[in-house]
């Protein structure tokens, strides 16, 4: 396992740290950025904080406001080209991270990479449920103290992706999550996850509802209207509730692609598994065993039905 003293020892400090969160960033990547950055700053070291592409999700850019966290998109951060770049919540490669200028220094995740990244430093833990309990452990590692911001950052982060606790968690996470609970803001964190919807997502919902396709207890709902990545995850964990179904796959088109979100109960289909199965060939998706993403080129898209059975059989060789 990496440590933050490994982290903390092959960086150039005469070079400028960028921390770059994946694109369209949710809590766990931001919180975990905000507060390596908060780390590092306690060493001398000072690191500013980056994404590609929007916030899209109404209760992040609340949180960010809040707690002041100082990250901007790329586009703006004029990034210097012999940066060193630390990437969270995401690994080298993927779609959803979009190259900067500079050297990628190093990869702190909770997903499991196709791959092992090819970066000085890595940092992987794919049985944690959020990337803010790899940096909480950063702070057990050095016996520094977290802000309130920060601990409230890390602990939003947990929540969010942990589902409240209670879907992929380990035990550093529960550690983190009973520290954290009590140095940060929970009522904050609670009050802006759970008020993430607005009275416009119904339209959505409806539609899903209508268009969903259910086989046994196979979920694969089709949505036509454009969403964002976090009301998204809230119509696949919608449809998770159901008592009768198990795995769920959400798909939406995106611009120049579709999206896909995946929602699992059963570890004979783990979602990461099952997403690379059945996106092999026509797109790209990881994750964890609870959850997972993806996205596909809408010139490879296969349909509805196409892609409805390449998860259907994807989930029956995986149970085979």
């Amino acid at each position: 396992m990496s440590s933050y003293a490994e982290l903390l020892g092959g960086l150039d400090r005469d070079r400028p740290v960028v921390i770059q969160a994946h694109d369209f960033p949710d809590h766990d990547a931001v919180g975990a950025a905000y507060a390596l950055a908060y780390l590092l700053r306690h060493d001398g070291v000072e690191a500013s904080l980056s994404y590609g592409g929007t916030i899209q999700s109404a209760s992040l850019a609340d949180e960010i406001e809040t707690l002041r966290i100082p990250i901007e998109p790329s586009s703006e951060a004029g990034i210097a080209e012999d940066a060193q770049i630390i990437v969270v919540d995401g690994f080298v490669g993927n779609s959803n991270i979009s190259g900067l200028p500079g050297e990628i220094y190093g990869v702190i995740d909770h997903h499991s990479p196709p791959v092992e990244p090819a970066t000085r430093f890595h940092d992987i833990r794919d049985g944690v449920g959020a990337c803010c309990t790899i940096v909480y452990g950063y702070f057990q590692e050095t016996g520094i103290e977290l802000s309130h911001s920060t601990a409230t950052a890390l602990l939003i982060g947990l929540m969010m992706d942990t589902g409240f606790m209670t879907r992929g968690v380990s035990e550093p996470d529960l550690e983190a999550f009973s520290d954290l609970f009590f140095q940060g803001d929970w009522r904050m964190g609670s009050r802006l996850l759970k008020n993430s919807l607005s009275l416009r997502d119904l339209g959505l919902f409806r539609e899903a509802i209508n268009a969903c396709v259910v086989a046994g207890d196979f979920c694969f709902v089709p949505v036509t209207k454009e969403c964002t990545q976090e009301v998204m995850a809230l119509v696949a964990d919608f449809f998770l509730g159901l008592r009768e179904l198990h795995f769920v796959v959400v798909v939406e088109p995106d611009r120049e692609e579709y999206r896909i979100s995946v929602r699992s109960e059963d570890i004979e289909r783990p979602a990461d598994v099952i997403i690379r199965r059945a996106l092999e060939g026509i797109g790209a998706g990881g994750g964890h065993i609870h959850m997972g993403g993806g996205s596909i080129p809408r010139d490879l898209y296969p349909g509805e039905e196409g892609l409805r059975k390449r998860f259907v059989d994807a989930g029956a060789k995986r149970k085979a």
